[in-house]
Protein backbone atom coordinates (compact mmCIF):
# COMPACT_ATOMS: atom_id res chain seq x y z
CA UNK A 1 0.00 0.00 0.00
CA UNK A 2 1.99 3.06 -1.60
CA UNK A 3 -0.38 5.23 -0.19
CA UNK A 4 -0.38 4.55 3.79
CA UNK A 5 3.39 5.76 3.71
CA UNK A 6 2.39 9.24 1.89
CA UNK A 7 -0.07 9.94 4.03
CA UNK A 8 2.11 9.59 7.28
CA UNK A 9 4.71 11.64 5.75
CA UNK A 10 2.12 14.34 4.68
CA UNK A 11 0.82 14.22 8.25
CA UNK A 12 4.42 14.62 9.51
CA UNK A 13 5.27 17.48 7.02
CA UNK A 14 2.14 19.36 8.04
CA UNK A 15 2.77 18.72 11.66
CA UNK A 16 6.44 20.58 11.36
CA UNK A 17 4.44 23.18 9.13
CA UNK A 18 2.63 23.63 12.50
CA UNK A 19 5.34 23.70 14.48
CA UNK A 20 7.60 25.99 12.80
CA UNK A 21 4.55 28.97 12.67
CA UNK A 22 4.79 28.50 15.84
CA UNK A 23 8.04 29.23 16.40
CA UNK A 24 7.17 32.79 13.91
CA UNK A 25 4.55 34.16 15.77
CA UNK A 26 6.98 33.71 19.22
CA UNK A 27 10.05 35.42 17.36
CA UNK A 28 7.33 38.41 16.16
CA UNK A 29 5.73 38.27 19.74
CA UNK A 30 9.36 39.23 21.00
CA UNK A 31 9.66 41.32 18.44
CA UNK A 32 6.45 43.75 19.10
CA UNK A 33 8.05 43.46 23.01
CA UNK A 34 11.01 44.96 22.44
CA UNK A 35 14.07 45.47 24.10
CA UNK A 36 14.97 47.38 27.49
CA UNK A 37 16.60 50.09 25.60
CA UNK A 38 13.69 50.36 23.26
CA UNK A 39 11.14 50.46 26.30
CA UNK A 40 12.96 53.62 27.92
CA UNK A 41 12.99 55.29 24.27
CA UNK A 42 9.03 54.94 24.21
CA UNK A 43 8.69 55.94 28.04
CA UNK A 44 10.51 59.50 26.65
CA UNK A 45 7.09 59.43 24.52
CA UNK A 46 4.81 58.02 27.09
CA UNK A 47 5.72 61.54 28.79
CA UNK A 48 5.25 63.86 26.26
CA UNK A 49 1.59 62.12 25.79
CA UNK A 50 1.42 63.18 29.06
CA UNK A 51 2.79 66.59 28.72
CA UNK A 52 0.59 67.30 25.96
CA UNK A 53 -2.35 65.96 27.91
CA UNK A 54 -1.70 68.54 30.39
CA UNK A 55 -1.57 71.34 27.95
CA UNK A 56 -4.12 70.88 25.96
CA UNK A 57 -6.54 70.73 29.37
CA UNK A 58 -5.13 74.11 30.39
CA UNK A 59 -6.59 74.69 27.11
CA UNK A 60 -10.06 73.57 27.74
CA UNK A 61 -9.67 70.91 25.70
CA UNK A 62 -10.51 67.65 27.66
CA UNK A 63 -10.95 65.77 24.37
CA UNK A 64 -7.50 66.13 23.48
CA UNK A 65 -5.99 65.92 26.32
CA UNK A 66 -8.01 62.21 26.68
CA UNK A 67 -6.79 61.55 23.29
CA UNK A 68 -3.02 62.34 23.73
CA UNK A 69 -3.41 60.21 27.11
CA UNK A 70 -5.21 57.66 24.96
CA UNK A 71 -2.40 57.60 22.01
CA UNK A 72 0.45 58.29 24.43
CA UNK A 73 -0.57 54.23 25.96
CA UNK A 74 -1.51 52.60 23.10
CA UNK A 75 1.41 54.34 20.49
CA UNK A 76 4.36 54.06 23.39
CA UNK A 77 3.55 52.31 26.70
CA UNK A 78 2.00 49.15 25.41
CA UNK A 79 6.03 49.06 24.18
CA UNK A 80 7.15 49.09 27.42
CA UNK A 81 5.29 46.73 29.24
CA UNK A 82 6.55 43.67 28.27
CA UNK A 83 10.61 44.33 29.34
CA UNK A 84 9.07 46.24 32.41
CA UNK A 85 6.73 43.16 33.36
CA UNK A 86 9.93 41.45 33.49
CA UNK A 87 11.77 43.76 35.97
CA UNK A 88 9.39 44.77 37.78
CA UNK A 89 5.70 43.32 37.51
CA UNK A 90 3.73 45.51 40.13
CA UNK A 91 5.42 48.95 38.99
CA UNK A 92 4.06 48.32 35.15
CA UNK A 93 0.46 47.16 36.35
CA UNK A 94 0.39 50.74 38.45
CA UNK A 95 1.78 52.06 35.29
CA UNK A 96 -0.90 50.38 33.16
CA UNK A 97 -3.77 50.89 35.47
CA UNK A 98 -3.05 54.91 36.41
CA UNK A 99 -2.33 55.67 32.66
CA UNK A 100 -5.04 53.34 30.68
CA UNK A 101 -7.76 53.67 33.47
CA UNK A 102 -7.05 56.74 36.24
CA UNK A 103 -6.02 59.44 34.70
CA UNK A 104 -8.21 58.93 31.87
CA UNK A 105 -11.12 58.79 33.72
CA UNK A 106 -10.08 61.96 35.86
CA UNK A 107 -9.90 63.84 32.87
CA UNK A 108 -12.74 62.48 31.45
CA UNK A 109 -15.00 63.20 34.70
CA UNK A 110 -13.88 66.97 34.58
CA UNK A 111 -11.29 66.32 37.04
CA UNK A 112 -9.19 69.94 37.29
CA UNK A 113 -6.25 71.03 35.80
CA UNK A 114 -4.37 70.93 39.31
CA UNK A 115 -5.54 67.57 40.17
CA UNK A 116 -4.61 65.73 36.58
CA UNK A 117 -0.93 67.59 36.75
CA UNK A 118 -0.70 65.84 40.08
CA UNK A 119 -1.57 62.80 38.97
CA UNK A 120 0.87 63.29 35.63
CA UNK A 121 3.85 63.93 37.93
CA UNK A 122 3.26 61.20 40.37
CA UNK A 123 3.14 59.03 36.99
CA UNK A 124 6.33 60.38 35.83
CA UNK A 125 7.89 59.76 38.82
CA UNK A 126 7.00 55.87 38.55
CA UNK A 127 8.36 56.18 34.83
CA UNK A 128 11.61 57.64 35.98
CA UNK A 129 11.45 54.87 38.43
CA UNK A 130 10.49 52.18 35.05
CA UNK A 131 13.50 53.76 33.40
CA UNK A 132 16.15 53.00 35.90
CA UNK A 133 15.04 49.62 36.49
CA UNK A 134 15.12 49.03 32.95
CA UNK A 135 19.01 49.95 32.88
Amino acid sequence: MPLRPAVAALALVSSLAVAACGSDGDKQAEEQQGTPAQARAEIGEVRAALDTAVASLKEGDARAAENAVSEGYLQHFEKVEGPLEEVDAELNEKLEDGIREELRAKIRDGGSVAEVTRMVSDLKADLATAEQKLR
